[in-house]
């Protein structure tokens, strides 16, 4: 049984969109979720480090944790596989971190919506995609 609000399932798939539900016990018993875009495509000139050169890429492992009390509450951050750079071999502003969730090792992007950027009722994954694939494009 899907955890996501029946709006964003729609989105996902009539899009065809490519996702995965993920869920994994924490250690304080708690579950955590997360939806996994394997193999999200984006504009902008972000790269990869590749054999001790720098590669363009246009596509990414994209995880979203999702909160539990979603989508009343707000998205937050975002995670990528690999570990994106940019065109001079930097980080991107506020995604120097590494963490791990899912069993992997993921570069997190700290972004945090003001709270009058989130609508409740309105804005879902659709919006919050739209937001990710600005931030990466910009990044």
């Amino acid at each position: 049984m899907s955890f996501l609000p029946e709006e964003d399932q729609e989105f996902l798939g009539e899009n065809g969109i490519d996702y995965q539900e993920l869920t994994e016990k924490m250690p304080d018993g708690n579950e955590r979720r997360g939806v996994l875009f394997p193999g999200f495509s984006f504009p902008g000139d972000l790269r990869v480090m590749n054999g001790g050169s720098l590669a363009r890429v246009e596509a990414c492992d994209l995880l979203i944790v999702i909160p539990d009390e979603y989508a009343t509450t707000r998205l937050d951050s975002f995670y990528t596989i690999p570990k994106l750079k940019r065109a001079d071999g930097g980080d991107p502003q506020n995604a120097n971190v590494d963490s791990t969730l899912f069993g992997k090792t993921w570069q997190f992007w700290s972004r945090h919506l003001d709270v009058n950027d989130w609508r409740v009722g309105i804005d879902g994954l659709r919006t919050f995609i739209s937001y990710i694939r600005g931030e990466l494009r910009s990044a």
